[in-house]
């Protein structure tokens, strides 16, 4: 059974590789976090778009306008295990 500290450092050590994969987080407790990751929009691939079909932008507009954030959320428990949920 690990302490709340404990559990609290085994948590910000997981949120710290996510934050270097681009996500943010939206709330945290000492043993529990949420983090979302935004969508992008990439100027490339609309560009790219635009250049192949000409219409193929507002294709491009309309996936990304689709597109959802991505948002996991992850637990310690007692144990200190690490638990994903995306």
């Amino acid at each position: 059974m690990h302490t709340p500290r404990a559990r609290q450092a085994i948590l910000n050590k997981q949120i710290e590789e996510y934050v270097k994969k681009g996500y943010r987080v939206q709330t945290q407790t000492p043993s529990t976090a949420q983090l979302v990751k935004p969508k992008s929009f990439s100027l490339f691939w609309a560009f790219v778009w635009f250049l192949l079909f000409g219409f193929g932008l507002v294709i491009y507009l309309l996936h990304y306008v689709a597109k959802k954030d991505k948002a996991i959320y992850i637990e310690v428990n007692e144990e200190g295990k690490v638990t994903v949920r995306k």
